[in-house]
């Protein structure tokens, strides 16, 4: 018995095999013809077809720009060559905190006067008058601690502007700056080592005062493994808490002794963090302050 829930779609073929069927069910509703799964015709009884032509005009074609525009990710506003607003999208209407406004119509100064008197003022005059695209990153006039990076450019008579978030690509920034100057103040002070590890306990970076420490450079230190230089009756128990750290089970502070490249040993103090990239971890760091070294500045 053949399934008519698969009236709306049918194989050529099977047509031409089940004609008496599928016109009983095409006389109900119209039923998609495929070929090499293609859909290519549409198979319907003639009072269907007849109807299709009643009605008070062709629908109207859907915005395909409006529509894109609120499935975007930035916020859009659209305004008009005297800056009355023309279309906000809903990002926009969100990131202005204006989610229960209706915008449009409204002049932009006096829906949004937090863009006038500004530099985002300025951008917004430049490209109107100039036909130029500007961009800015600034801090947001409507969130505290956020920033916005702020587009503007040509549109048709008018002007659009471009909203993106960029809060959390800021704060990253700054913490890559606090991270480069704690180095360098490390690297200053001359008394504490930085090693970074891969998930295997394989040297990647190590600093100048580490390589000071060991009495070698840093290329013949890179591709080492770390517990490999750790004097052998420490090794074990430097090896497990650097594994320990490597598994998630939280960093570590231990006392351990390095095997220097002149054949010394030399005892330090090491933290031991994990370090989390994008994608998950991707290995450790290692702060070290020899106590030779300690040692030698006091005298």
């Amino acid at each position: 018995m053949l399934d008519d829930r698969r009236g709306r779609s049918v194989a050529a073929a099977e047509l031409v095999r089940n004609f008496a069927h599928w016109r009983e069910v095409g006389a109900r509703e119209p039923v998609m013809i495929t070929h090499h799964g293609r859909e290519t015709h549409i198979f319907m009884g003639v009072e269907s077809f007849r109807n299709l032509g009643v009605g008070d005009g062709p629908a109207p074609a859907p915005d395909r720009m409006r529509e894109l525009a609120n499935h975007i990710h930035q916020g859009l506003i659209l305004c008009r060559s005297d800056l009355t607003i023309d279309y906000v999208n809903s990002v926009a209407l969100a990131m202005t905190k204006r989610w229960d406004r209706h915008l449009e119509g409204r002049s932009l100064w006096e829906a949004l006067p937090e863009f006038a008197g500004a530099l985002t003022e300025a951008h917004i005059r430049h490209s109107l008058a100039s036909g130029e695209a500007s961009a800015a990153d600034i801090p947001s006039p409507f969130r505290s601690d956020a920033w916005l990076h702020f587009e503007t450019f040509s549109f048709g008579d008018g002007i659009a502007l471009l909203l993106r978030d960029i809060t959390a690509d800021m704060r990253r920034h700054r913490l890559a700056d606090v991270k480069s100057a704690i180095l360098k103040a490390m690297s200053v002070h001359g008394g504490v080592g930085y090693v970074r590890v891969s998930t295997r306990a394989f040297i990647e970076i190590a600093d100048d005062t580490f390589c000071a420490m060991m009495g070698l450079p840093e290329e013949r230190l890179s591709s080492v493994c770390l517990p490999d230089i750790i004097e052998v009756s420490a090794r074990p128990q430097f090896r497990e808490q650097l594994e320990r750290v490597l598994r998630g089970e939280g960093d570590r502070r231990v006392t351990t002794r390095l095997l220097t490249n002149g054949g010394e040993i030399m005892p330090v103090e090491a933290a031991i963090a994990q370090l989390h990239g994008t994608y998950g971890i991707e290995g450790a760091v290692i702060v070290m302050t020899g106590q030779r070294m300690a040692t030698d500045k006091a005298g």
